[in-house]
């Protein structure tokens, strides 16, 4: 097992398709930050709601990420302290391209946009409820920003004490199990692939969950388990 407080390099077993280096950071301390870098850059505004269709998606079935509530038959989360660093933050955890925030205070995950047509810039301007000085959307348009991430990529950090899970419906799998006998093994196959955004292990049980999100479901939560965030 690797310890805390230590930086590792590792590398990927033979048979795997590419050779990554691993690095591993413990940050014993920390509870429910993510340490990766996340820029936004705005992409322009966009219609939504079209037909009562969504443009942005990637959050359908999912009912709880992380400290944001989903609503239970929307893809969206709603906040009255919207900004968007609060939707850029929300939308990271699971590795999505993009977000869009909408009539000042909902938010939208996604991995592509514009479905549904490009909208005026004028419909765009309803302030942020979060942040007045920042514009979010406007009814049925969606101020869509792009998502990039400063990272290195084979970062983790363990969070010791994770509180913080994800609910999903019936639709949606959200953790997906690996065979590995040490955690180390684990993160190698969570850094093998590009939907992996953390992994959870236990020693006592010789197992290994890849997560889609950030954080685990609830059942892959409590003394047994390690969570390691992808930076």
């Amino acid at each position: 097992a690797v310890s805390e407080n230590t930086v590792i390099n590792y590398k990927l077993e033979s048979n795997m398709p590419q050779v990554l280096q691993l690095t591993v950071f413990f940050c014993a301390l920390l509870t429910c930050v993510i340490c990766k870098m996340v820029n936004h850059t705005y992409v322009g505004c966009y219609v939504d709601y079209t037909d009562h269709a969504r443009d942005l998606t990637a959050l359908s079935g999912v009912t709880q990420l992380g400290p944001f509530k989903v609503h239970s038959t929307d893809p969206v989360i709603y906040s009255t302290s919207m900004s968007l660093e609060l939707c850029s933050s929300a939308c990271s955890l699971g590795g999505f391209s993009y977000f869009g925030v909408q009539v000042g205070l909902q938010c939208f995950c996604g991995n592509s946009y514009g479905s549904q047509g490009k909208g005026n810039e004028g419909d765009c301007k309803r302030e942020c409820t979060g942040n007045p000085l920042q514009t979010c959307g406007g009814p049925n348009r969606n101020s869509v920003f792009y998502l990039s991430y400063t990272n290195f990529k084979n970062l983790y950090t363990v969070v010791k004490s994770n509180s913080l899970i994800i609910k999903t419906d019936s639709s949606r799998t959200s953790s997906w199990p690996t065979a590995a006998q040490t955690d180390a093994d684990c993160l190698l196959r969570c850094s093998a692939r590009a939907d992996c955004q953390a992994a959870v292990f236990s020693q006592r049980l010789l197992a290994c969950h890849l997560l889609a999100f950030a954080y685990p479901p609830a059942s892959l939560t409590g003394p047994d388990w390690t969570l390691y965030q992808r930076d």
